[in-house]
């Protein structure tokens, strides 16, 4: 009995010990993306966005073609949280020399995150001047593993500023999305106490 009770403890140890790695990724909500907006300098690039939004996925794909090469180039990039219909409160606002992220690993960890995570699904600046040519982003999905998984359910807002010292803005875009709970994997919600 004591042998068959220690090989059932076992057995369930090395269960939790292969599983749980699975269990921590899932996340209890999706990123939905809802809008894009942009503006372009025509002289300097030309900019093709497609957002696709099928059955609760967000799928954004950007062709992007530099006509110069770019230097000494600025990131500035704002993210909040609906507060009031309309009415976003700034969580995050940073503005960064984008060739020194390119350069520094360790220059913005945050800012760093996401741009790993957006090279990962195309051809994307990895070196600063930036060269002239054509780069893109391919069918990209938000990772919700780079996020804090205590993400209020809530809408959001994600501005970012592309210019340089000297050309003044390149790129000027906008997403707009919402963070939806119901569409999580494992949604936690019919386990809450109100």
């Amino acid at each position: 009995m004591r042998k068959k009770f220690i090989q059932s403890c076992c057995a369930a140890a090395l269960i939790l010990v292969v599983l749980m790695p699975l269990a921590g990724a899932w996340r209890s909500f999706k990123v939905i993306l809802t809008n894009i907006d942009f503006e372009a300098n025509d002289k300097i690039v030309d900019v093709k966005v497609d957002l696709q939004n099928d059955s609760g996925e967000s799928n954004l794909s950007i062709d992007i073609k530099t006509h110069q090469d770019i230097e000494d180039v600025q990131l500035m990039v704002d993210f909040g949280l609906e507060t009031d219909k309309g009415n976003f409160s700034t969580l995050i606002n940073r503005t960064l020399n984008f060739c020194k992220l390119i350069k520094q690993r360790n220059s913005d960890p945050l800012v760093r995150a996401i741009y790993e995570d957006l090279l990962k699904h195309g051809t994307l600046f990895k070196e600063c001047p930036i060269r002239s040519g054509t780069y893109s982003l391919n069918n990209y999905k938000v990772d919700e593993e780079m996020l804090p998984s205590f993400l209020p359910e809530a809408k959001f807002r994600f501005a970012m500023m592309v210019s340089t010292l000297k050309g003044g803005m390149i790129v000027r875009s906008t997403i707009y999305g919402r963070i939806d709970k119901s569409k999580g994997f494992d949604n936690l919600k019919r386990f809450s106490l109100g």
